[in-house]
């Protein structure tokens, strides 16, 4: 039986020495990292972060490595090494800027099972207030300060007082005489020690300030409102926050925490987490007041069912507030309505555009926009037309237009009545007076134009008696409309007097394509726009003529 114990041991100091070389990750981790703050320059004997672990006295049980930048690294025994163990105790001598990093302490206690603790060491390159062991205020008598670096292993120890030497204080418990202004500052204790003939010191410091006066209050929140409500949008994550004021340089115990239907929310690790929910907690201080925030990673229909509640507690009194979820309308129906609100009124608005023509010629077809006619005029429209200089061949075109194609159109299917020149001409009546006397009986002007006109070698085209008058009434008076038809193509009017250029320009031509298949149609594109600048005729469906 002693031969098996025997056997079982020595496999399990295999294993150890194999785990000192090789990091394992089956370690349990029992307790939470330790930070240690030190000074560069210094040396530090730092142990194994658990008693159980520090007190052991087997040292093949216990293994040190870093986890660096390289990944995690066992740290050596060897004794010469600036940075190695002995056990449970860690040794840097001295310490480096490099130092700094996380260190694990892995304690075997059988062949399968170990446990580990961690320690982050940060080292600064001069002395740093977060460094300090611990900041006194309280109002008392004496207080008795412990060196936090002795380890009562023969070394020798020396106070200062902010960097300055206090004298004859060896021991490593320093008495501080309150309350006294001197006494305020930074007690910092040294220790010297030796490892191996070589003298290495090791520094720790407290701080002792003035108590200052205390003014409590109630707690009061500066928001929420109590039984206010949160607009927040579903899936989403939302931040509810909640600012308590205590007092002025409070110290005694206050706290703030949420409540969801009276369900407390829990800290882990400075993290308060409502457990089954993507909840989380957190707070801090300044000023007297504590801001506590809650945050729900993605809102659901089911946290809009809750009642949340900021809880408020001091020496004195406690308090609550509460609010409550509500979801956001969502602006998107809005938007899409406004979007295609707009979209139809703009499509409505270029319809209408489109079949403005159309529609006025509709409703006259049924004597909806029909209009009185005792206006005292004869003729609905007075038609001109150049006579001079234009070339045979346009001037029969013109002809053409004029004394066939209007008349057909505009009179016998449309029921207008037109003067034409020329051919309403009365025997021996005098030409001037005919022209301005049949001109006041037109409600409108109907000014033919044949394709380039008077645009031979260079001459300006010069125009008729008629015309005149009638670019006089429409320019000047302006007691007549005028329809200007473009029959063929004009590239360009410089040729053209002044006047008509100016009204070329007011009022676009309507172009005329004796070529095309619907040419006499009174309902062709053409023939609409005609008929919709022509006034309305006395009895539209007398005529037969679809709008």
């Amino acid at each position: 039986m002693t031969e098996l114990r025997v056997l079982i041991y020595f496999f399990a100091e295999l294993v150890m020495a194999s785990a000192s070389m090789n990091y394992s990750a089956h370690c349990v981790s029992l307790q939470e990292v330790d930070t240690i703050k030190v000074i560069q320059g210094e040396a530090l004997r730092q142990s194994c972060p658990n008693h159980d672990c520090s007190s052991k006295m087997n040292n093949s049980l216990i293994f040190w490595f870093k986890n660096g930048s390289d990944g995690i690294q066992p740290i050596t025994m060897e004794e010469n090494e600036r940075v190695h163990y002995h056990g449970a105790v860690l040794y840097f001598l001295p310490l480096s800027l490099n130092d700094t990093g996380l260190y694990i302490t892995q304690r075997w206690y059988t062949a399968t099972d170990c446990e580990e603790f961690k320690t982050e060491i940060v080292v600064y390159e001069t002395f740093h207030t977060d460094q300090l062991y611990g900041n006194f205020s309280e109002q008392i008598d004496i207080l008795p300060l412990d060196c936090p670096v002795y380890q009562n292993k023969g070394e020798t120890i020396t106070w200062y007082k902010d960097f300055r030497l206090i004298p004859n204080n060896s021991d490593a418990k320093l008495k501080v005489y309150l309350p006294s202004e001197e006494a305020e500052g930074i007690y910092t204790c040294m220790c010297t020690w030796e490892h191996h003939n070589q003298v290495y010191n090791s520094s720790g410091s407290y701080q002792i300030q003035r108590k200052e006066k205390t003014v409590p209050f109630p707690p009061t929140f500066q928001y929420p409102i109590n039984n206010s409500v949160e607009f927040v949008d579903l899936g989403a994550e939302v931040k509810l926050n909640c600012r308590v004021f205590f007092g002025i340089n409070v110290r005694e115990r206050r706290s703030v925490y949420w409540k969801r239907n009276n369900h407390t929310l829990y800290c882990y690790k400075n993290v308060f987490v409502l457990r089954m929910y993507s909840t989380l907690f957190f707070f801090r201080m300044k000023n007297g007041e504590i801001l506590s925030s809650l945050t729900i990673s993605q809102v659901s229909e089911t946290d809009l069912q809750y009642k949340y509640c900021c809880v408020a507690i001091s020496t004195y009194n406690w308090d609550f507030v509460c609010i409550t979820l509500m979801a956001r309308e969502s602006l998107l129906p809005v938007v899409v309505t406004f979007s295609c609100t707009i979209l139809f009124l703009l499509l409505a608005a270029g319809m209408v555009k489109w079949f403005t023509v159309d529609l006025v010629l509709f409703f006259r077809s049924f004597r909806i926009m029909q209009s009185k006619r005792d206006d005292g005029k004869v003729y609905d429209a007075y038609v001109i037309y150049q006579k001079d200089n234009i070339d045979e061949k346009n001037g029969k075109k013109v002809a053409h237009f004029v004394n066939k194609v209007l008349p057909a159109v505009l009179e016998n299917a449309c029921g207008f009545k037109l003067y034409i020149h020329c051919r309403d001409d009365l025997p021996g009546e005098d030409c001037t007076e005919l022209i301005e006397t049949r001109m006041q009986l037109s409600r409108r002007l109907i000014a033919v134009l044949p394709p380039g006109v008077g645009q031979h070698q260079g001459v300006k085209t010069s125009l008729c008696y008629d015309w005149h008058v009638g670019l006089h009434r429409v320019l000047v008076e302006q007691e007549l409309k005028v329809i200007l038809i473009q029959l063929g193509d004009m590239k360009e009017y410089s040729h053209l007097p002044l006047g008509l250029q100016h009204l070329l320009q007011k009022t676009p031509p309507l172009r005329w394509d004796e070529g095309s298949g619907r040419a006499t149609c009174p309902t062709s594109r053409f023939w609409k726009q005609v008929r919709y600048m022509m006034p309305v005729p006395p009895d539209s469906s007398s005529h037969g003529v679809d709008f």
